[in-house]
C-alpha cells in the first residue's frame, strides 16, 4: 500500500494566518506543532509495523539457513526460543506506538489550551493525558533492542525556560510539565533510534536474500525479460532506501527540539517543516521496501 507524503500546505496556511498578530501567531504555533505531532505519530506507527515485519522475516531467513545443521528436536527448540524473543520485540513495538499516541493526545490538549475559549476542564485533561504517557515510560526505558538498551540512547535533558503567555492555563500547564514532556519526547527519540538501527539491519538481510534470487535467475539458463529488469531495479533501490531508516529517529529529535522552541516562543515554520521532511523520507523508504515485497 502506497503511503501518501505528509502534506505541508495546512501548516503553511496556519503560519500565514498568524502573520496578522502576535497573539494569533502564538496560537498558530501550538496548532502547527500539534499537526506535526500527529504526522510524526502516524509515520512512526508505520515504521514500528515495518520493524516488526522485518524482524520476523530476517529471523526466518537466518532460521532457514541454519535448519539443515539441526536435528528435529534442535529445530523445534530453536524456533520456540526465537518466537519468544520476537514476541517480546513485538510487545515493545506496541508499547512504543502507544506511548507516541498518548503524546499525541497530550499535544491535542495543548492545542486546545491555546484557544482563548478553552474550558477549564482542558487543563485537567492535559494532566491526565501526560500521566498516561508517564506510566508507559519505565518499561520502554528498561527494554533492549538486540544488545542496546533504550535508556542508553536517551539524549541529555534540554535546558529551557517557559515563555510568558497571556493564557494562564496554558502557561501553568507548560510550567508544570514541559520539562517532563521533553524527557518523554527524548524517550521516543531513543526508542526510534534503537528500532531503526535494528530495522535497517533486518531490511538489509531480507533484501540481500531477494538480491540472491535476482542473481540466481540471471545465472540460470533461460530467457529474462522486463520483469527481471524491474525486479533488479526495485531490490537495489530498496537497499539504498533502507539506509534512510534513521530518519524516523531524526524526526523524533526534530519534534523534541520543536517542542522546546515552542515553549520558549521561538518556534519557526522551518523547524516544523524539517520534522515533516524527515517523516516523508521514512514513508518513502517504507514504500520502496513494500513495493519489493509485493512483487515476490
Amino acid at each position: 500500500m502506497r503511503h501518501t507524503q505528509v502534506a505541508r500546505k495546512g501548516l503553511v496556511i496556519l503560519w500565514a494566518v498568524a502573520a496578522g498578530g502576535c497573539a494569533s501567531a502564538r496560537v498558530a504555533q501550538f496548532h502547527s506543532f500539534a499537526e506535526a505531532g500527529r504526522a510524526y505519530v502516524k509515520a512512526s506507527q508505520v515504521v514500528l509495523d515495518e520493524a516488526g515485519t522485518a524482524a520476523i522475516d530476517a529471523d526466518s531467513v537466518v532460521a532457514l539457513r541454519g535448519r539443515e545443521a539441526l536435528d528435529a528436536s534442535g529445530r523445534r527448540a530453536h524456533l520456540i526460543e526465537q518466537d519468544k524473543l520476537l514476541a517480546t520485540r513485538l510487545l515493545l513495538l506496541k508499547q512504543i506506538g502507544r506511548h507516541g499516541r498518548l503524546l499525541e493526545s497530550y499535544f491535542d490538549t495543548l492545542q486546545a489550551l491555546a484557544d482563548s475559549d478553552a474550558p477549564e476542564t482542558v487543563g485537567t485533561a492535559a494532566k491526565a493525558a501526560f500521566d498516561s504517557v508517564a506510566k508507559l515510560s519505565p518499561s520502554i526505558k528498561d527494554a533492549s533492542i538486540g544488545d542496546v538498551k533504550v535508556e542508553s540512547l536517551i539524549p541529555p535533558a534540554a535546558s529551557f525556560v517557559v515563555g510568558r503567555l497571556k493564557l494562564k492555563a496554558l502557561e501553568n500547564e507548560l510550567k508544570a510539565r514541559s520539562q517532563a514532556v521533553e524527557r518523554e519526547l527524548a524517550l521516543q527519540e531513543a526508542a526510534l533510534k534503537a528500532i531503526t538501527s535494528s530495522l535497517e539491519t533486518d531490511l538489509m538481510a531480507r533484501l540481500k536474500s531477494q538480491q540472491t534470487d535476482v542473481v540466481r535467475l540471471y545465472a540460470a539458463d533461460g530467457e529474462l525479460g522486463d520483469a527481471w529488469v524491474e525486479r533488479r531495479r526495485q531490490v537495489l533501490q530498496a537497499q539504498v532506501s533502507a539506509q534512510s531508516a534513521g530518519k524516523a529517529a531524526e524526526a523524533a529529535a526534530e519534534l523534541r527540539n520543536s517542542f522546546v522552541a515552542l515553549v520558549e516562543r521561538r518556534l519557526t515554520e522551518t523547524s516544523i517543516q524539517q520534522v515533516i521532511a524527515n517523516i516523508n523520507s521514512v514513508l518513502d523508504l517504507i514504500d520502496q521496501v513494500r513495493k519489493v515485497d509485493s512483487e515476490e
